[in-house]
């Protein structure tokens, strides 16, 4: 839908694309079509200061997410959680704060880390060498399996 600037010329009105498609859905009313799978990652870049949002896959074990970075040899953004850092996730429709944190193939939280990446995403974490940022929650609202455990233990 073009629009007409105060000069007379016709603008192309910009809807978002790739990252700022998933961004605006994940943001909106109808993040259920893709929250089950995409959460919104929020940071600030260690060496410029920016703060940055992109929407990564992930896998959940309570209050635990694991990230793959896709493609390590393009993307830098995973590189700046080599010391953990502060970090705001969109969950399920919900801003969580954690702490991210980079495990390499050779640190032993890495095993289970893929572990629990591969236990929900098979396919993708097939010979799986790369790092994964694990994102630890700070306690908050509880998750879904603990609402549900909740009703199940009352009724």
């Amino acid at each position: 839908m073009p629009s007409i600037s105060a000069t007379g010329h016709r603008r192309r009105l910009k809807l978002p694309q790739g990252n700022g498609l998933l961004l605006a859905l994940l943001r909106s009313r109808a993040h259920r079509l893709v929250s089950g799978f995409v959460i919104e990652l929020r940071y600030t870049g260690r060496r410029t200061g920016r703060a940055y949002a992109l929407p990564v896959q992930y896998a959940r074990a309570g209050e635990r997410l694991v990230v793959r970075p896709q493609d390590v040899h393009r993307s830098a953004w995973w590189r700046n959680f080599h010391t953990p850092t502060a970090v705001t996730v969109r969950l399920a429709g919900r801003i969580r704060r954690g702490t991210a944190q980079l495990v390499t193939v050779h640190q032993p939280a890495w095993e289970q880390s893929r572990d629990l990446y591969g236990s929900r995403w098979r396919r993708s974490s097939e010979g799986m060498t790369g790092p994964l940022v694990v994102i630890s929650l700070e306690p908050g609202s509880p998750s879904p399996e603990q609402r549900e455990a909740r009703r199940s233990a009352a009724g």
